[in-house]
């Protein structure tokens, strides 16, 4: 029998012996959701000594790090998974069943227009980070997400016909799903103009200014709360506004999803009937 003692060693068990983790879908979705709990407990963090307090200790440290309730549950369900299967194989004992976070189903956290302007002025006048002031601009008039904006090249930018091609370019994309272009808006313009006229040809539009998405997200946190704006408000709100703003100008649904790059409508609908104007200008049509 193997003898299982760490948190590395479950890990590595699991994705060696789990056949949907070998071979499946979703292997890359486990080993991220599992390095989570990794990069804050180590590798050697005794998997006796996996229990509740632990598991919450880390949801609260995920969510001071800006995540949200449904990437901590997922991570958390990665744990799980780890130790559930371990078990299962009698290769360590039983665990405790672990406490999901509850999910908000409510409406969709976003700013408002001024409250983006807010964070932009922010960012340059007080923090002196144009790197953080030029993101938070983009991500909200473009929608896309922090990964997808930190891998940004050049060539995705197309000037010509005024686009920003998001999941790389048409004829190299490796996943038909991930891709779509959305416009450039006319307040973004010049942001991307200037940097990308700093560029070599195949450079990261964005990707030089941080070391990883977290350093991004602590970053953005400071403007929040320097605004007043609660801890909910995370840097995926900016994309939540995108959603929202063209909601509100009536963009038709479908555009919005496509722009958006949802794969199911239900997700996109949430963005129609979040906003308060949306329901006084449908009152005012009766």
């Amino acid at each position: 029998m193997t003898d299982i003692r760490t948190w590395q060693q479950a890990v590595d068990y699991t994705f060696q012996t789990r056949h949907s983790w070998r071979h499946g879908s979703g292997r890359k979705t486990a080993d991220i959701n599992c390095r989570h709990f990794t990069r804050l407990r180590g590798t050697s963090f005794p998997v006796a000594s996996i229990t509740q307090p632990v598991i919450t200790a880390v949801g609260i440290e995920l969510e001071d790090e800006g995540k949200s309730d449904a990437t901590i549950n997922r991570v958390i369900s990665a744990v799980s998974t780890v130790l559930n299967h371990c078990a299962f194989d009698g290769v360590i004992e039983p665990p405790c069943k672990f406490r999901r976070r509850k999910e908000s189903e409510g409406r969709a956290l976003f700013f408002t227009k001024q409250e983006v302007e807010q964070l932009y002025e922010t960012a340059i006048r007080v923090f002196h980070r144009v790197d953080i002031a030029d993101l938070t601009l983009i991500a909200a008039y473009t929608g896309a997400r922090q990964g997808e904006l930190l891998k940004l090249k050049r060539r995705d930018v197309d000037f010509n016909f005024n686009f920003i091609h998001i999941g790389g370019l048409p004829d190299v994309k490796t996943k038909a799903a991930n891709y779509r272009s959305v416009p450039i808006h006319e307040r973004v313009h010049h942001i991307l103009d200037q940097r990308c006229q700093s560029l070599a040809n195949m450079d990261y539009v964005f990707g030089g200014d941080w070391s990883d998405k977290d350093q991004l997200l602590r970053a953005f946190k400071k403007l929040v709360k320097f605004i007043n704006k609660d801890e909910a408000y995370v840097f995926h709100c900016l994309r939540h506004s995108f959603g929202t703003w063209c909601a509100e100008a009536g963009v038709p649904v479908r555009t919005i999803m496509d722009l958006m790059g949802h794969k199911r409508i239900e997700t996109t609908l949430r963005y129609a009937k979040c906003t308060d104007r949306a329901r006084y200008e449908a009152l005012a049509l009766i």
